[in-house]
């Protein structure tokens, strides 16, 4: 049976992501934030998952709270961060939606998290509420996937090894005229198989960066990810940086 996204796969998720280079991304974040003078104590994850960007900013002695839309991701955040003895605040909470009661220096959503917002006017409201969290002069970074992404079929993975503790296969569909990606994800373990829909949209750079100023943002810097670097037609992926 198809299934949405971040559902069964939730058990397995860490086990999926094991060979992203977590510290680089912190590393490049914390690059961002020194690059426009950023010096937030408090932390904001939007799409946070399993919670190991949080943890890994609570355990350098930052205030941190996240939120995801699915529970059994946030299930597994709380439980790993009890067990280490972080005190992160976690929320199922949708992003285009959300209302935690207080601000924060700096709010971050990384690994095209928001792309699997599929819908213009979903996004803008995403960034408001986004905004309405963070403190005049804070910060808003996140990444994005572009359509070249997906025109270029860098969805389409798969690691069938048998020895393998999770292997899986993804091939992705895109359709140019609505700027939607499905893709259809098959995981095995052991003897077990399930099945994930993915929904993303790549968003227009433009479209997104007029979303961030109206949201109240003052100052938006965008970067080819990774560098600091301008976005090239040929960039897979943009680092956008908001300030207040």
């Amino acid at each position: 049976m198809l299934t949405t996204a971040f559902g069964p796969v939730a058990p397995y998720y860490d086990l999926l992501m094991s060979k992203v280079p977590y510290d680089m991304w912190v590393d490049y974040y914390r690059l961002l934030l020194a690059t426009h003078g950023q010096r937030p104590n408090s932390f904001l994850d939007v799409c946070c998952g399993t919670g190991t960007v949080a943890e890994m900013l609570a355990q350098q002695g930052h205030d941190v709270a996240g939120i995801d839309i699915s529970a059994p991701m946030i299930e597994r955040a709380k439980a790993s961060a009890a067990g280490r003895g972080y005190p992160i605040e976690y929320q199922v909470a949708d992003a285009r939606d959300f209302e935690l009661g207080r601000t924060f220096d700096a709010a971050f959503s990384f690994f095209d998290s928001l792309n699997y917002i599929a819908d213009s006017a979903g996004l803008s409201r995403a960034i408001k509420c986004v905004a309405d969290h963070v403190r005049p002069g804070g910060s808003f970074i996140f990444d994005l996937n572009t359509a070249y992404a997906f025109e270029a079929k860098l969805f389409d993975q798969r690691d069938l090894r048998p020895r393998s503790k999770i292997r899986y296969k993804w091939v992705g569909d895109y359709d140019p005229a609505t700027r939607l990606i499905r893709v259809n994800m098959d995981f095995w373990v052991n003897d077990a198989h399930f099945n994930e829909l993915h929904v993303q949209r790549a968003h227009p750079e433009r479209e997104v960066v007029d979303y961030l100023y109206r949201s109240g943002f003052s100052s938006i810097y965008t970067y080819n990810s990774y560098t600091l670097d301008p976005v090239r037609p040929k960039s897979d992926r943009i680092h956008f940086v908001a300030i207040k």
